[in-house]
Formats: C-alpha cells, sequence, structure tokens
C-alpha cells in the first residue's frame, strides 16, 4: 500500500481548508463571532452528505498535490442541502 497519494489527497484538502476558513477566521477575528466553528461544521457535514449519497463530486488528484481540486470538492460540499432534496 502506497501511502504518499494518500498524503497528497490530505495535504490539498488540508490547504485548502485553510484557504476556505481564511476569511471566516477574520470575521471572528474583527467582530468576536463564531463563523469559522459554523463554517468548518458545514463543511463537513456537507462532505458526509456527498460520501453517503454517494453523489459524484469531483476529487483532487493523487498524483501530486491538487489544490485547485481540493477546493472544488468544498465548493460542492458548500451547496449539501441541495443534495438532499434528490
Amino acid at each position: 500500500m502506497k501511502l504518499q497519494p494518500t498524503m497528497y489527497h490530505l495535504c490539498g484538502m488540508a490547504i485548502a481548508y485553510g484557504i476556505v476558513l481564511f476569511l471566516p477566521m477574520l470575521v471572528d477575528f474583527m467582530y468576536k463571532s463564531q463563523t469559522e466553528l459554523m463554517m468548518i461544521s458545514w463543511l463537513n457535514i456537507g462532505l458526509i452528505v456527498m460520501v453517503t449519497k454517494r453523489i459524484p463530486f469531483p476529487t483532487p488528484d493523487r498524483k501530486r498535490i491538487d489544490v485547485i481540486g481540493a477546493l472544488k470538492t468544498l465548493w460542492w460540499a458548500f451547496f449539501w442541502p441541495n443534495y438532499l432534496v434528490k
């Protein structure tokens, strides 16, 4: 079993999460709110719904650290309530 493709996938997702959560972190810092925790919960629920409902969503490339592919995955996860209607 090769560990490198899994590490590329996890690194891409971690970098994408950092990019996506940077704006809520700034809002939390400026206004003393809890938007970052809500965004983390929203995206994780979206990822779980996409996997359990077997939605054919784009995944990051496992041959390199694919941040753009990970951002596409998180973009799809952001709209998870649409997948519950189908």
